[in-house]
């Protein structure tokens, strides 16, 4: 599954990005990343852990500035997701 995300800055080595997730309490959590994990507007998260009403709760790939491994973000936050579009 990918879901959005906003380029903050460049990372701390030539080959990160820093960018924002935004959550579903409308906050932003800031991850620094490989740039070869990010794909035009999105970055793959993998499936979600839970879903429930219109939020997910996703694992990050790494660990974002705040020290969370895992976030609640809305639905509306992805941009595709195969398995999940054959669930609907």
């Amino acid at each position: 599954m990918r879901i959005k995300f906003t380029t903050i800055a460049d990372g701390p080595g030539p080959s990160e990005e820093v960018i924002g997730i935004r959550t579903a309490d409308g906050s932003q959590e800031e991850v620094v990343l490989s740039k070869r994990l990010l794909s035009g507007r999105g970055v793959d998260i993998g499936m979600p852990l839970l879903h429930e009403d219109d939020k997910l709760l996703i694992e990050l790939p790494r660990e974002s500035a705040s020290g969370r491994w895992r976030i609640w973000i809305p639905q509306t936050e992805v941009i595709d997701s195969p398995a999940m579009q054959a669930a609907e």
